[in-house]
């Protein structure tokens, strides 16, 4: 992006800014660096490559490249997903700055600005697109021998060309698939509140344990996760850079293993009221965006437990681990300085062992900007 040689600039910048306007991840202009005008939304990927993703902050600079004159800003950059998806960008506060100094221009001074939403790139479509999509509903799957029980609800008006994000919903020890596609209390709604969220523009799955609880004995269970992935893609038209998991209490246990051990297939994952599995490490060392939930006086699952599991993910992500960016209206904290792409919010709330009333809402918006 070019900073503005003189004031006579300032209304063009201020107009783009209000438009939106959102950069493309390469380098523009030339001078001083530390300039940027304002990136909202990431950057335009290009199908098959890393393109660089463009902050969500009020300022947040471009990558790739210097300006000249006018207001600083913090430089964020872009990571590109795997297997040559488009890279994301990162949300979060912009630093206030000064600005580099420039061909025919002064230092500027750069706004602090508020947290915003990443960017996200193309979709990625898998080999199933274009293909008759099988019938939605309960359907078993064969994984090492042993047969495995899901439900898959697609979106209404299904379209066979169009890449959709995938999202897996992991049902509590006390639970089934069924009660995750029901929403039964003390959920907020089917799937966790999300469905009605996302209004049609997702798959969503519910996996079923085996004896109701998720244990990865033996790597069982995210042998089964894999299992289905590869399913979906071959068989439905799947976004294969967004695929997402979440699930409450063992649910919230497997979402978190799964982060541990998938992360090169997932997205994001969202958890609530989780853990360590127990006997189990978190051997991925790769940053992977984290939400998670707890309730504060958790008789089950101390909220200490989930703390720890959210450090594990602040160390991942290189974040800072005690600096965030005021809570929100749910309380959740968004911590600062995380890889680009990558963030980690912490929901702690007034309640026990449950979703909290936020889930559905909360859950989506983080997963929705990717």
């Amino acid at each position: 992006m070019a900073r503005s040689r003189s004031s006579a600039w300032l209304p063009v910048v201020m107009a783009m800014v209000a438009a939106g306007c959102g950069s493309s991840g390469g380098s523009s202009g030339s001078g001083g660096s530390g300039g940027g005008m304002t990136a909202s939304g990431g950057s335009t990927a290009a199908t098959g490559g890393g393109a660089g993703g463009a902050s969500g902050g009020a300022s947040g600079g471009s990558t790739g490249g210097s300006a000249t004159g006018g207001t600083g800003g913090t430089v964020a950059t872009g990571g590109a997903a795997d297997g040559g998806a488009a890279g994301h960008g990162t949300g979060g506060a912009a630093g206030a700055g000064t600005g580099g100094s420039a061909t025919g221009g002064g230092a500027g001074t750069g706004q602090s600005g508020s947290a915003g939403s990443t960017g996200s790139g193309a979709p990625v479509k898998s080999t199933g697109c274009g293909m008759t999509a099988p019938t939605g509903g309960k359907t078993n799957i064969d994984v090492s021998g042993t047969s495995r029980e899901y439900i898959l609800t697609l979106p209404a008006n299904y379209d066979p060309t169009h890449a959709y994000p995938l999202i897996i919903a992991f049902h509590g020890g006390s639970y089934d698939d069924q009660w995750v596609v029901d929403g039964d209390p003390p959920q907020s709604g089917p799937y966790y509140g999300i469905q009605s969220e996302a209004h049609d523009t997702v798959i969503l799955v519910a996996p079923n344990a085996l004896s109701g609880s998720w244990t990865n004995q033996g790597g069982r269970d995210i042998a089964f996760v894999n299992a289905m992935v590869t399913r979906f893609e071959s068989q439905l038209c799947v976004d294969t850079s967004r695929i997402f998991a979440t699930g409450f209490s063992m649910g919230g246990i497997m979402t978190i293993s799964v982060g541990c051990n998938a992360s090169s297939t997932f997205r994001a994952v969202a958890a609530m009221s989780g853990e360590i599995m127990s006997g189990n490490t978190c051997p991925d060392t790769r940053p992977i965006p984290y939400w998670a939930s707890h309730g504060m006086m958790d008789p089950t699952i101390d909220i200490s437990n989930g703390e720890a599991v959210r450090d594990i993910y602040l160390e991942r992500n290189h974040c800072s681990m005690t600096q965030t960016d005021p809570a929100d209206a749910n309380g959740c904290l968004a911590y600062q300085g995380c890889d680009p792409g990558y963030p980690v919010v912490w929901c702690p709330f007034m309640g026990v062992h449950q979703p909290p009333p936020f889930a559905g809402a909360a859950i989506w918006s983080f997963l929705s900007q990717f």
